[in-house]
């Protein structure tokens, strides 16, 4: 078991050194600790001689911080025995401050949220102007501020594609697939950029690196699936079709584009060498 005069005297050193780094929290909790030991643990007179020094220490350091000062009336002073009221007050100042960290903390998320919205907003007013360029800077000044929403990528990728602008919402449908790499939407809208920029190798170089990173769901090889067939890659695209609906047997998709396939390569067996009839991607 630990000595709780070294334990006591551990969590006065944290504090002092916390203090000196002009930390908040850090010296308030370890001297807080420290009076919780001394409270609960019979200590030799001896032994709180050698904390009294470093506790008067640190509670004069506490009455320097502002935070500390402007909670509590008059200065923090120890006499032996007075243990439990100067943990007493200190409890109270400890959940205030934690309390001001965590609005603070709110605060700041919902004043990031905000600025992502304005600079969609902002983005999306440029693309209704014809302004793809200036709109890019505000989309990509929202990808800067971007920590949890995940939404964020298909809806810019959605507003540049709905604004024809398919070559730039490749850069945000990677983001889109980086957080969910088999997401629907996501996959279908790599196909529609692909075939809009007459590039399937484009949307086929995205989603195999992401397969390989991240492996590849049902949706992934669907939309693998489709671009293989834009490039008349008709073997792979009907591999792809197959692991789609291996994955989900449900995926009404997948199971017409397979179809699709099978006919194409019976007539071509039927035919012999030299039918190249394409396939419909969707």
């Amino acid at each position: 078991m630990a000595n709780p005069v070294q334990t006591v005297i551990q969590h006065l050193s944290r504090a002092k050194a916390a203090f000196l780094k002009g930390e908040t929290l850090r010296p308030l909790v370890s001297v807080a600790e420290a009076l919780k030991i001394v409270v609960t643990t019979k200590l030799h007179s001896q032994d709180m001689a050698k904390i009294a020094g470093l506790l008067r220490e640190n509670l004069q350091n506490l009455g320097r911080m502002e935070e500390v000062a402007s909670r509590i009336p008059g200065p923090l002073a120890y006499q032996p025995g007075g243990e439990r009221a100067l943990l007493a007050q200190l409890v109270p100042v400890i959940k205030a401050i934690h309390a001001d960290a965590r609005r603070e903390d709110t605060g700041a998320v919902r004043e990031r949220k905000l600025k992502i919205d304005h600079a969609i907003i902002h983005g999306t007013n440029a693309l209704q102007g014809g302004k793809v360029e200036e709109a890019q800077g505000y989309f990509r000044e929202a990808v800067e501020l971007y920590a949890d929403e995940h939404a964020m990528f298909l809806i810019i990728a959605d507003r540049l594609q709905a604004a024809g602008a398919f070559k730039e919402s490749f850069e945000y449908l990677r983001g889109a697939l980086g957080v969910n790499p088999d997401d629907r939407k996501a996959c279908e809208m790599v196909v529609t950029a692909s075939e809009q920029v007459a590039n399937p190798d484009r949307g086929l170089t995205l989603l195999r690196k992401l397969s390989e990173k991240k492996g590849a769901g049902p949706h992934m090889h669907l939309a693998l699936a489709r671009l293989l067939a834009l490039k008349k890659q008709w073997t792979q695209a009907e591999e792809h079709a197959r692991a789609a609906l291996l994955a989900r047997e449900d995926l009404v998709d997948a199971r017409k584009l397979l179809r699709r396939l099978e006919a194409r390569a019976a007539k071509a067996a039927k035919a012999g060498p030299g039918l190249d009839s394409p396939v419909p991607s969707s």
